[in-house]
């Protein structure tokens, strides 16, 4: 039987966050411990599991002073409790996410190794097919930046699951989604680290994960 997410748990919840200074990777162990004391990182059956799957991941790629940052601690708490019926409408604010935000901010690096053309189709028309080619592309360029062509296998099975989400399983379509999104996000990451502190630091302040997170969470806000 789910049970819901206490006022109690939610100020267990916020205890653990305000004495973890700064906080580890392991969102999804500090929530479970705030709901039944396991510690264990899998996502409460009470909290929607594609913004479960994708929070545990840009918790852990997401540098020091942004997972820290009182605004992310401030969101943690209202994660759990979103429960499980909004799967689409949280797909679709990653996927839009994923396609205009963190695929294009490899743009540059493509256009300098040779495969800004096929890059940018795919992010203008977001599709399996450009995402292959791309990725062709990208593997065809240069070894160094294989995590291209990576990124774009990500972004493919993104689309295949995110078509997969008006399917019956729509929960393991999200599930499947998350995971291939934290997989490009990763991905961009290491890209971006291969560029001075300056533009890694740009990167980050450009995707805004904790925003995508805000976004997920709080389907209802007025943005």
């Amino acid at each position: 039987m789910t049970q819901d997410f206490t006022d109690d748990m939610r100020t267990k919840l916020i205890a653990y966050l305000a004495a973890h200074r700064p906080l580890p990777a392991g969102l999804g162990a500090a929530i479970r411990l705030a709901y039944d004391g396991q510690l264990k990182d899998d996502v409460i059956d009470c909290m929607s599991p594609v913004l479960g799957r994708i929070a545990m991941r840009l918790q852990d790629a997401m540098p020091d002073d942004m997972r820290n940052r009182a605004r992310y601690k401030a969101l943690i708490p209202n994660m759990p409790g979103t429960g499980r019926e909004r799967e689409a409408e949280r797909l679709a604010v990653l996927m839009d996410w994923l396609w205009t935000v963190v695929l294009p901010q490899l743009q540059p690096l493509a256009e300098r190794h040779g495969f800004g053309a096929a890059w940018r189709h795919m992010c203008e028309t977001k599709t399996a097919r450009a995402a292959a080619a791309a990725g062709r592309a990208a593997a065809a360029s240069y070894d160094a930046y294989a995590s291209y062509y990576a990124a774009a296998r990500a972004a493919r099975a993104a689309t295949d699951a995110a078509d997969a989400a008006d399917a019956a399983d729509a929960a393991d379509a999200a599930a499947s989604y998350a995971v291939a999104v934290a997989v490009a996000v990763a991905l961009a990451v290491a890209v971006a680290a291969d560029a001075a502190d300056a533009a890694r630091k740009a990167f980050w302040k450009a995707v805004d994960p904790i925003g995508v997170l805000e976004r997920m969470t709080y389907l209802d806000a007025k943005s």
